[in-house]
């Protein structure tokens, strides 16, 4: 019997089996390449990565106006068209099954009403009952840069909480710190295009090869044949892959360094010209580095005196570029704020700073550690003002419309300082934003018993199972990256769009948006309304669907 070609149309139908179609790839629209044809789409747009500080740019692939997939932004100079796996998987997260969709009061599904009301009354009733200080709030560097400025105004300026902290204190105040005491201002001063430029890198307690991976393929990149010198006591990936590996022993990284200071110095191997132009305190420093002598920073660091020299040869060769980079094995280390001091101070001394290839580069955690440290109202009011100085809270009571008493003439207390006040009974209330403090602090049981000793814990959160939460008297259920907008702020303080590609799931609510029914039930949302802000005349909208979060950045700097 013969087919005609309907038969054989209907035969081929017939035999597409499981998942066939599925699996089949497909030339990809908009430049992308092979597709999976299942998950082909019908517009693309571009936003960050809302994993780490790198901040790789990100194409965000379309199907009727909802991400379907991703691929990694060709243009973007950030990463080149590069991505990590956490970067390919970054809408993965938002799938999760156990995403909170409706808020919680003692574990029960409420309304946002109920759960505000509540959540209101009593703040409200323990604030009169035991004072300002017996609420404190624990926040992150994963929320964008407006959220975090809207929650450090609303709390210490609206709500009058004067203790707000995140988790990149426990990451991040050592850089913060040292850059602020060294330069005035918290300003990491490199780009990404530095790892390229450099003649000599030096990595101090830092592993880019796989906590920052897309930082280290701009290291290869780089066609200077560079020397790349790692300082740690680990055999890290990165210490594998360096030219020069010194395994010095734990704690002496300070000792290793001024004694270089005093190598670089005594031999001549510095930059006077941009020490007397741009330096001060140099003849203190000086002194001071005179005791780290060759033996005495030998036997601190376990290190032989010919490789101690090499080392500041190294560094010290004027004809050369060199760059500083550390991470956490400085930030969290013996001296940690010192340690980072030094090593601006030798950046600073050998002029390498502020040209291509140079610096003394600080590579942040989270995604937005930067905007926290710039905008979050914990350790400094926005932009770099100061709550200890007195002309700094005029400028910005003026700026809000508010008497200048309602901001703190302090600092608030840092993280540590609230976890030892929970402990201790002192703070009554903690609402804990989109981080899990019971699963990243160090003695997790003991702060766990604290938390069940609270009157009031709050955890606003994209997970109601987190450890915390699953304590927590009201849960709020957060968006999370991609289902928002937003600005991020990378290590090398490039501010990066985020946008809303997603719906969040049920009843969850975006942190500003949460924030914003936290201000209208605790009855200060006049004090935050635009409205206000355009008759101050220092209001500026900016077009885009982002533009009612990011209009709060613009209005307080």
């Amino acid at each position: 019997m013969k087919l005609s070609l309907d038969d054989l149309s209907f035969t081929i139908r017939n035999f597409d089996g499981p998942l066939t179609s599925e699996l089949v790839r497909r030339p990809g629209d908009f430049g992308l390449g092979q597709v999976p044809a299942k998950l082909a789409p019908d517009a693309t747009t571009t936003m960050v990565c809302g994993f780490c500080s790198t901040g790789c740019g990100l194409k965000i692939h379309l199907r009727d106006g909802v991400a379907v997939n991703l691929s990694p932004d060709t243009d973007y100079p950030v990463n080149l068209g590069m991505a990590c796996p956490k970067g390919w998987e970054a809408l993965t997260p938002l799938d999760a099954p156990d995403r909170g969709t409706t808020p919680l009061i003692d574990g029960t599904p409420a309304r946002w009403d109920e759960a505000m009301t509540v959540f209101a009354t009593k703040l409200r009733d323990i604030q009169q009952r035991h004072g300002a200080e017996s609420v404190a709030i624990l926040s992150t560097g994963q929320i964008v840069t407006e959220e975090m400025a809207f929650l450090g105004a609303l709390a210490r300026l609206g709500l009058g909480i004067p203790n707000i902290d995140s988790n990149t204190r426990q990451c991040m105040a050592t850089s913060h710190v040292a850059y602020k005491q060294s330069f005035g201002f918290d300003a990491p001063p490199f780009t990404y295009a530095d790892f390229e430029e450099s003649d000599v890198l030096v990595f101090v307690g830092s592993n880019p090869c796989i906590a920052h991976p897309i930082m280290w393929q701009r290291v290869l990149r780089n066609q200077r044949a560079p020397e790349i010198l790692v300082v740690d006591p680990r055999k890290t990936e990165t210490a594998m892959a360096s030219t020069r590996h010194f395994a010095i022993a734990p704690k002496s990284d300070l000792t290793l360094l001024y004694g270089l200071a005093n190598i670089l110095i005594s031999s001549g191997w510095i930059d006077r010209e941009f020490i007397a132009r741009s330096v001060s305190g140099f003849a203190e420093f000086a002194e001071f580095a005179r005791q780290f002598t060759t033996d005495k920073v030998c036997a601190a660091t376990g290190m032989e005196a010919d490789d101690l020299w090499q080392f500041a040869e190294l560094v010290g060769r004027k004809s050369k570029r060199v760059s500083w980079w550390w991470t956490m094995g400085v930030n969290q280390s013996h001296e940690s704020t010192r340690t980072a001091q030094a090593i601006i101070a030798i950046a600073l001394i050998t002029g390498q700073i502020g040209k291509p290839g140079t610096g003394a580069n600080s590579i942040t955690g989270q995604c937005n550690a930067m905007g926290s440290r710039l905008f979050a109202h914990a350790s400094g009011l926005p932009c770099g003002r100061d709550y200890l100085k007195e002309e700094d809270r005029a400028d910005v009571a003026s700026i809000y419309g508010i008497p200048v008493e309602r901001i703190p003439d302090k600092n608030s207390l840092a993280y540590d300082q609230i976890v030892d006040g929970v402990k201790a009974g002192r703070i009554k209330a903690l609402w804990v934003i989109a981080t899990n403090s019971v699963h990243s602090w160090g003695s997790s049981e003991e702060l766990q018993q604290a938390l069940k000793g609270l009157e009031l814990l709050v955890v606003q959160d994209m997970y109601p199972t987190t450890e915390t939460a699953q304590l927590a008297h009201i849960y709020f259920p957060a968006a999370g990256w991609g289902e928002k907008d937003g600005t991020f702020i990378n290590s090398e303080r490039r501010i990066g769009l985020a946008k809303k590609v997603r719906r969040a799931p049920g009843a969850a609510l975006s942190d500003f948006n949460i924030l914003r029914l936290v201000a209208e039930y605790c009855g200060v949302a006049p004090m935050f309304s635009p409205s206000s802000a355009v008759r101050g005349g220092r209001f500026r909208i900016h077009a885009g669907p982002w533009a009612a979060n990011s209009i709060f950045l613009h209005y307080i700097c």
